[in-house]
């Protein structure tokens, strides 16, 4: 492999993106042409094979469901509904109230499904501690994961009770 071969390749993302930017930009064809279907190469017939998808979709997590600004304006208010895990106060019932931001409004319901079950898990460690202590450290993990993923502007997703927190909550609307 030459080096201008290394030079040139991309990461994926940037293909994905450079895929969009070829299937946004063929938009506006010929109208007796047939319209691009998404994931086909340029040029190809239409009988051709979808090319691969970009990584969010292939690992499932599919396009952000927030918009930007929601995610950047949110993001420290998701962060601190997960403190409350660990400091003991429901800092999660703010956004649950406030209802002003989708973003915030799923790190929430995540941090309040993570605070029930890991405040649970304490309450039955004081009654026999041997078997559920190890139990309710565990159960911390899922606010760290929420906490990064909240400040990396993601989904809470399962690991962090995204889906758990959405079905608790889930009379909970944003205004």
């Amino acid at each position: 492999m030459s080096d201008d071969a290394v030079h040139e390749e991309r990461r994926p993302a940037a293909r994905c993106r450079a895929r969009r930017q070829v299937i946004t930009s063929r938009i506006d064809e010929a109208p007796g042409e047939p319209p691009t279907v998404p994931g086909a190469l340029p040029g190809a017939p239409p009988s051709s094979l979808p090319a691969r998808r970009c990584p969010e979709e292939a690992l499932g997590q599919g396009p952000r469901r927030f918009l930007y600004f929601d995610r950047e304006k949110g993001a420290g208010l998701a962060v601190l509904s997960y403190c409350s895990v660990l400091f003991g106060v429901p800092f999660f019932i703010v956004p649950l109230v406030l209802r002003d931001n989708p973003f915030t409004l799923h790190h929430a319901k995540a941090a309040g499904a993570v605070y029930l079950v890991c405040y649970s898990l304490l309450l039955l460690a004081t009654v026999h501690s041997a078997l559920f202590l190890p139990l309710a450290l565990v159960a911390y993990i899922p606010a760290w994961i929420g906490m990064y993923r909240a400040a990396a502007g993601r989904e809470a997703g399962q690991a962090a009770l995204g889906r758990p927190g959405e079905r608790i909550f889930k009379w909970i609307q944003p205004r």
